[in-house]
């Protein structure tokens, strides 16, 4: 409705996502410069198809400034921002123990796998991939340097060079650890750590 009374009055040559709860719309979509039709709830696969769609057209001239996860979690929980995880539970000598996630640094997967926070405990923690942490983390917070680490941003002490296009970060104290950035991740950390 109101969106079209806009798209009649300027001329877009941008490709447009309709996200809508109403079919009726879908054909008048197209014809104002619409790359795609999404009806509410959207789909996170049918939003990744559609922001594909979007990049292939524009020959990868995708803005920088678009955080694609936070479309996609936006458009997929009905535009409401999404709720991430806000403390872990750790199971030790037969009782629980809250971890609030505010509290942090490093989520390490090793031969066991460990969540270490800013106050410098280690705690065991039972989880099969990093994959299932890092999608109920604020990825605003916490960064995957590689496949056995994710870091929060307030652990980072320092970032160097660690030759081949890799990085290392010096976690910041009690912690005192390195840990190596992945030759894939390298670009995006800067991008990330300069929000």
């Amino acid at each position: 409705g109101i969106s079209f009374e806009l798209f009649d009055q300027f001329l877009l040559k941008c490709p447009i996502i309709f996200c809508t709860a109403y079919e009726e719309y879908a054909i008048r979509a197209f014809k104002v410069n619409g790359i795609d039709y999404l009806l509410k709830p959207v789909q996170e696969d049918d939003l990744k198809k559609a922001i594909i769609k979007v990049r292939d057209r524009r020959s990868g001239a995708f803005p920088e400034s678009v955080d694609i996860k936070y479309l996609i979690n936006y458009f997929t929980n009905g535009g409401k921002t999404r709720q991430y995880k806000e403390r872990f539970i750790i199971n030790s000598n037969n009782k629980w123990t809250p971890v609030e996630t505010s509290n942090i640094a490093l989520f390490i997967k090793d031969n066991l796998n460990y969540i270490y926070t800013f106050g410098g405990e280690r705690h065991i923690y039972d989880f099969s991939a990093l994959d299932e942490i890092e999608e109920v983390l604020d990825p605003q917070l916490f960064f995957r340097a590689n496949r056995q680490a994710i870091i929060h941003i307030n652990a980072i002490q320092s970032v160097k060079p660690n030759g081949n296009q890799k990085l290392m970060i010096q976690v910041r104290s009690p912690l005192k650890m390195e840990i190596d950035v992945s030759r894939e991740k390298a670009p995006l950390l800067r991008k990330w750590m300069d929000r």
